[in-house]
């Protein structure tokens, strides 16, 4: 029974006072997503929504403007600009590895929940009392199925990296495809417990895969398509590498893990298609939405489609609906 509470993370959840909220932002199309977000906290937050915000910027030449910071200070976000990323690399997502290393040692909260700045409170969640929360990858992207996938070579070494034999990584499946993976959680929503540096291990492997130029997709011919558009083929060959060092960081740290449910982090961008659907159990409502570029003014139809398809209520729909003006460019008037 004690199993099932703590599943449902109904069991002794963390209390405001334990958290803190972190995400980055830069004077870019994360600025408006930032602000979203934060609005959001304050609004379907819960028991957490006066929980602490920090806003980082770790290249402090693409720092938001006083404007923007002041916007964000007004929902009682701490912005904080620091020069923690260094690296030159077009793969943005180095941000968040950096800035979570420095909020470990940084902030005093017992707890860091990390999120996406593209995703979106939409009821109160229930962080569960344990070393580390996640979920799965949607899809299986660069994440291995074991011995005999072209990308198990990466995930062997970066296991090398973090200390690990593979087979420390349970099994699990993605979302969507249900595809049978080595552990590779989204990065875009992670609960931590600070004191354990899980956050700090990440970033160690990680700058141990960059050294080595360990990339998940080498050559890749593809450019992957963010919420701030397409990334460019170099970025692309390293998409999914920091979730990869994440997963490592955490099972080489503890095996209290805890896997949030269907409610949070629900890939709007995969609702959008003529089979899009997110399976959502009786009595269960959406907690967290992640809607990558849908945000966007050309988009959002696809968004319309995909916010009934998570079975948001009409009251969500409509408060996300008044507040994508925030994403307007000079361009679509």
């Amino acid at each position: 029974m004690g199993f099932l509470k703590r599943w449902l993370g109904g069991a002794d959840p963390l209390q405001e006072s334990e958290i803190a909220f972190l995400i980055c932002v830069e004077a870019n199309r994360l600025e408006p997503q930032a602000r979203l977000l934060c609005e959001s906290l304050r609004t379907f937050g819960g028991r957490y929504r006066n929980a602490p915000i920090l806003a980082v910027s770790p290249r402090p030449h693409l720092a938001p403007g006083p404007e923007a910071r002041a916007r964000l200070e007004e929902l009682g976000v701490t912005c904080v600009v620091e020069p923690l990323n260094d690296t030159g690399s077009p793969y943005g997502t180095i941000n968040r590895i950096v800035a979570g290393a420095w909020a470990e040692t940084s902030t005093e909260a017992p707890y860091l929940v990390l999120l996406d700045t593209d995703t979106i409170l939409v009821a109160e969640p229930s962080f569960a009392r344990a070393d580390a929360g996640v979920r799965p990858v949607d899809v299986k992207g660069s994440a291995s199925s074991g011995a005999g996938d072209p990308r198990d070579a990466y995930w062997v070494r970066l296991c090398g990296l973090g200390g690990i034999e593979p087979s420390r990584l349970p099994r699990i499946s993605t979302t969507i495809d249900k595809v049978p993976i080595r552990a590779s959680y989204n990065g875009g929503f992670t609960v931590v417990r600070r004191d354990l540096g899980i956050l700090r291990r990440t970033r160690e492997i990680f700058f141990a895969s960059l050294k080595e130029s360990l990339r998940p997709s080498p050559g890749a011919e593809f450019d992957v398509f963010a919420s701030t558009g397409a990334v460019g083929r170099e970025a692309s060959e390293w998409w999914g590498s920091s979730q990869a060092a994440l997963s490592v960081a955490i099972w080489s740290s503890t095996s209290d893990v805890h896997t949030y449910d269907e409610r949070y982090n629900i890939p709007l961008n995969n609702l959008t298609g003529p089979a899009g659907s997110w399976p959502m159990r009786r009595g269960f409502e959406p907690i967290l939405l992640h809607y990558h570029h849908l945000a966007e003014t050309r988009y959002h139809e696809q968004l319309r489609l995909a916010l009934a398809r998570s079975g948001c209520s009409r009251n969500v729909i409509d408060w996300i609906e008044d507040r994508l003006h925030l994403f307007k460019r000079e361009t679509d008037a």
